[in-house]
């Protein structure tokens, strides 16, 4: 039987050294017990510097403070109901250990908590999955509010997905596995957006590559060597004006012609230093680097390397 230590008891600048030493999923056990526990943890001042939530079947919690995390589970308990209004436990990750508050908090309430005692400033990353659709949309929207990365599930229904969309409609970056919308005008509506990123898993045109108004996007499926070399051309000409990275794959089951990928180009060869310093600072891998410029005088590079059946191009620009 462990012995009771009466923590509460002591002076708090004590009670506050003995804080410091503790992990975070203690802190935040602590500061459920009441106001005076709440105030002093607060009072550390720690800082999370990112918080992840992962919604499928489960809701994961991820809090990372410094270079630690912890982790919490609501709702892995089936016997749980599925409203996010009533209140519910929180589960350590790992540890299987619930928490529990002084008064009973729905996830919302968890939310606001989190948010104060570890001065969560950053708006969250909201990762979608497979199982998702056992949460009601809008009650996941009021309890986390604005996010800064959303990535919508491939897994859930078209209908489903597009309700997220609706109401988580002002990320910095989204990230979408597949189009939910029948409208091709739908989905541009996603494209001219001024996102920070986009990565999008859908056969695209090139009215979508044009149409793009983001600073980085990430086209996952394949397009040819003559619609990129297209788009090379409209850029040239002062198209995508925010664009500073897109990546692509080209399918080179057939063959890849440097010759059409190309075509009608002006463009010269980097020299390898800068080759090593382009490719390092925007975190890619190329075989082959050419520089090109539109008629404003700004400079881009067309990076490529080759895996397997695909062509991989990061079309960058240099500003």
């Amino acid at each position: 039987m462990e012995r009771s230590f009466p923590l509460f008891r002591l002076p708090e600048n004590v009670i506050v050294h003995v804080l410091q030493n503790m992990d975070f999923d203690q802190l935040l056990t602590i500061s459920l017990v009441s106001t005076k526990s709440k105030r002093l943890v607060t009072s550390l001042g720690l800082r999370a510097c990112d918080v992840f939530i992962e919604i499928s079947r489960v809701i994961s919690l991820n809090v990372e403070i410094g270079g630690s995390r912890f982790v919490l589970y609501f709702y892995n308990d089936s016997n749980v109901q599925n409203d996010i209004t009533l209140p519910v436990d929180a589960f350590l990750r790992f540890e299987c250990k619930r928490i529990q508050s002084s008064t009973p908090f729905n996830f919302s309430d968890w939310m606001n908590h989190i948010r104060t005692i570890f001065f969560c400033i950053k708006s969250p990353s909201v990762n979608f999955y497979r199982g998702c659709e056992r949460f009601e949309v809008q009650s996941l929207k009021d309890a986390i509010g604005n996010v800064n990365y959303l990535s919508v599930s491939s897994k859930a229904t078209d209908v489903y997905n597009k309700e997220v969309l609706k109401r988580f409609n002002a990320p910095n970056e989204l990230s979408l596995e597949r189009n939910p919308f029948d409208e091709a005008c739908e989905i541009q509506k996603l494209f001219i957006q001024s996102f920070e990123f986009i990565g999008i898993d859908n056969v695209h045109s090139l009215d979508d590559m044009l149409l793009v108004n983001s600073e980085k996007v990430n086209f996952y499926r394949p397009t040819t060597q003559k619609q990129f070399n297209r788009f090379v051309k409209h850029w040239i000409r002062g198209s995508n004006p925010r664009l500073q990275h897109m990546s692509l794959s080209i399918d080179i089951t057939d063959s890849v012609d440097r010759e059409v990928l190309l075509k009608g180009i002006e463009c010269v060869g980097v020299p390898e230093e800068e080759q090593l310093k382009i490719c390092q600072n925007n975190d890619v891998v190329c075989d082959h680097l050419v520089q090109i410029k539109r008629e404003d005088g700004t400079s881009a590079v067309i990076a490529v390397n080759r895996i397997e059946v695909f062509l991989n191009v990061h079309f960058i620009v240099l500003y």
